[in-house]
């Protein structure tokens, strides 16, 4: 699905959000991949988001920080934005 995947560590799959620009940059499945990772904590889970760049994932913070804007509405902005 675009809208997440399942990272392998060790035997374990983690369920990892990312936004469609990361999907797209992906290479081929079972590839190995580098990813910058957010950790959002809550009262009853844990997600994880993923970004192939630290800018990417600054740019999700900062939306983060604006009143209203959480992690799923965050990623869903970074995905309706072009890298280009």
């Amino acid at each position: 699905s675009p809208g997440h995947i399942t990272v392998e560590v060790n035997g374990v799959g983690y369920r990892v959000f990312i936004p469609l620009s990361t999907f797209y940059e992906l290479a081929d499945e079972g590839s190995p991949i580098a990813l910058n990772v957010f950790t959002a904590v809550r009262e009853d889970a844990i997600h994880l988001y993923g970004f192939r760049t630290p800018e990417e994932k600054q740019l999700f913070e900062l939306l983060l920080s604006v009143n209203g804007i959480g992690p799923k509405l965050a990623i869903n902005l970074l995905s309706g934005i072009s890298s280009a």
